[in-house]
């Protein structure tokens, strides 16, 4: 079921998820996701909020987790909705279909 989900993906999703699954217990700022996937800060914020609505069994993907100094949110990945080293897998997997 969880690779349905990541196949419905867009590409900006699946970086911002492979970014977060390397750090599965860090809670990041918008500005560092900005940093560390290309993708324009301003972007993010409607990729972030698509994935934070994204549920696996139930479960949402990603969870805001307060705001950040610069007004933008902190956002964590909610590990246990997915099973980190098969989603590292897919996700690897699908980042590199769309080079």
């Amino acid at each position: 079921m969880f690779d349905k989900e990541l196949a419905r993906m867009s590409k900006n999703q699946l970086l911002v998820l492979k970014y977060l699954l390397l750090h599965p217990e860090a809670i990041t700022t918008t500005s560092i996701l900005a940093q560390k996937t290309g993708i324009v800060e301003k972007k993010l914020g409607g990729v972030l909020s698509a994935m934070s609505r994204k549920k696996i069994e139930g479960l949402a993907l990603i969870a805001p987790m307060g705001r950040d100094a610069r007004k933008g949110l902190r956002w964590k990945l909610n590990s246990k909705a997915i099973t980190i080293p098969l989603a590292q897998k897919l996700v690897k997997a699908l980042v590199l279909s769309y080079k």
